[in-house]
C-alpha cells in the first residue's frame, strides 16, 4: 500500500502535489517519496529514500515546472533512491513515460514467475530497470541471475514498451494490467498525451476531485483542497484519461480477475465497524482495511481500502475524525517515516 496525489489544470502543479501529499504520507507511506511534472513536453522527476520533507530538503522537487502532475509515497523497503516511485522510461536520453503506483500482488501472488520472464524479456529488449539491484532477499520479482527488480518498474517498462508499438497510452496501460496484473491502481504521464494524466484501476482506491482551474486525484479524498468539491472513486477494472476539464474511461476488454463491489451493503457496514473500532482506540488505515475486508461478497479481489478511505473522508466532513501525527524509523539509519493514527 502507497499514497498517489495528481492535478491538472491551470495552477502551477508542484505545490497543490506537495500539500495533498503531506496530508497523505502517514496513513500508508512516508518511507520513500517522487514526484514528476510534464511541462512542454518535457518529464521532470524527482525521487528520494525518505519522507516528503526529506524529497524537499535533497531535491528542487517544489519548483519542477508545469500544470500537470503526479506525487507518491510508499511504504517500507531496503534500497536506495531507485526503489522510490515515479519509475521512468528513457528513449534517446530523453524521459518519456513516469509511473506511479499503489498496491500489492495480492490475489496475483501466483504469477510471478511470468513476471520474472516479462522482466527478463524487457532487459533483453533493451528497456533499463534502475530498480534492478544485484542479490535478492527473497522479495519482489527475482531473476534468473538472483538479481531482482521493483515490480512497479516492470509495469513502468512494459506500459512504455506498448506505447512504443504503437498503443495508445490507455491502452497501453490497460494491456499492461491484464497481462501481469496486481491489486493495483496506477497513474502515467505520457509526452504521447500531454494534455492528461492517463489511469489504470483494479481495486485499489483513487478518487477525483473537481475544481473550477482543474482535477485532482488522490488516493485519500480527504488529502482534497477545499475546493475539490465531493470525491468519486473511479471504476475498477478500468482505464482512462484525467483532463484539465473532465475524465473519460472505459472497461478492460477482458477482466483479470474479478473485483468485489463497494454495494450499499458493504457500505453500511464498514461504516458501522469503522466508527465502532475508531471509538476504541487510534488505528491505522491497514488495521480497519484488515477489519473491513470480510465483509465483501467472494471475489478474487476487495475495495476494501476504498470502503476505508469514503467512511474516513465523510467522519472529516462531520469535523469528528481526529489524526495523531507520530513516526518510526525510516529505511535507512537516520530517517524517519510520519505515521498517522485515527480516532474519533
Amino acid at each position: 500500500m502507497c499514497n498517489i496525489a495528481g492535478y491538472i489544470g491551470d495552477r502551477t502543479a508542484a505545490p497543490i502535489l506537495i500539500d495533498m501529499i503531506r496530508a497523505q504520507e502517514g496513513l500508508n507511506g512516508g518511507f520513500y517519496t517522487g514526484i514528476a511534472t510534464l511541462h512542454e513536453g518535457k518529464i521532470h522527476y524527482r525521487k528520494v529514500v525518505g519522507d516528503l520533507e526529506e524529497l524537499l530538503k535533497r531535491t528542487d522537487a517544489a519548483d519542477l515546472p508545469g500544470n500537470i502532475g503526479i506525487i507518491h509515497s510508499r511504504t517500507p523497503g531496503d534500497q536506495g533512491d531507485e526503489w522510490a516511485h515515479p519509475f521512468v522510461c528513457e528513449r534517446g536520453g530523453e524521459v518519456f513515460t513516469a509511473h506511479v503506483y499503489n498496491g500489492s500482488v495480492g490475489y496475483f501472488e501466483h504469477i510471478e514467475e511470468k513476471r520474472a520472464r516479462v522482466a527478463k524479456q524487457l532487459i533483453e529488449e533493451g528497456f533499463l530497470m534502475r530498480s534492478q539491484v544485484a542479490i535478492s532477499n527473497g522479495k519482489r520479482v527475482t531473476l534468473a541471475d538472483g538479481s531482482r527488480v521493483h515490480i512497479s518498474d516492470i509495469m513502468c517498462q512494459l506500459v512504455s514498451k506498448n506505447i512504443l508499438a504503437g498503443d495508445s497510452a490507455d491502452l497501453a496501460m490497460e494491456k499492461g494490467f491484464c497481462e501481469i496484473p496486481a491489486e493495483i491502481v496506477g497513474l502515467m504521464l505520457a509526452v504521447s498525451a500531454p494534455d492528461a494524466i492517463v489511469f489504470a484501476r483494479i481495486n485499489m482506491p483513487m478518487f477525483i476531485g473537481a475544481s473550477d482551474h482543474g482535477n485532482y486525484l488522490a488516493t485519500a479524498p480527504q488529502a482534497f483542497p477545499n475546493d475539490a468539491g465531493e470525491p468519486f472513486l473511479l471504476p475498477p477494472l478500468c482505464k482512462g484519461y484525467i483532463k484539465k476539464d473532465g475524465v473519460s474511461f472505459s472497461a478492460f476488454g477482458k477482466a483479470p480477475a474479478k473485483v468485489a463491489p463497494l454495494s450499499a451493503r458493504v457500505m453500511s457496514e464498514a461504516y458501522t465497524l469503522i466508527c465502532s473500532a475508531l471509538r476504541e482506540k487510534c488505528c491505522t488505515v491497514s488495521e480497519l482495511a484488515k477489519a473491513v475486508k470480510p465483509l465483501f461478497d467472494e471475489a478474487d479481489c476487495v475495495q476494501a481500502t476504498c470502503a476505508v478511505y469514503y467512511t474516513l473522508y465523510d467522519l472529516k466532513q462531520k469535523g469528528i475524525l481526529k489524526t495523531e501525527i507520530s513516526s518510526r524509523p525510516g529505511v535507512f539509519e537516520g530517517l524517519k517515516a510520519p505515521v498517522f493514527y485515527i480516532s474519533i
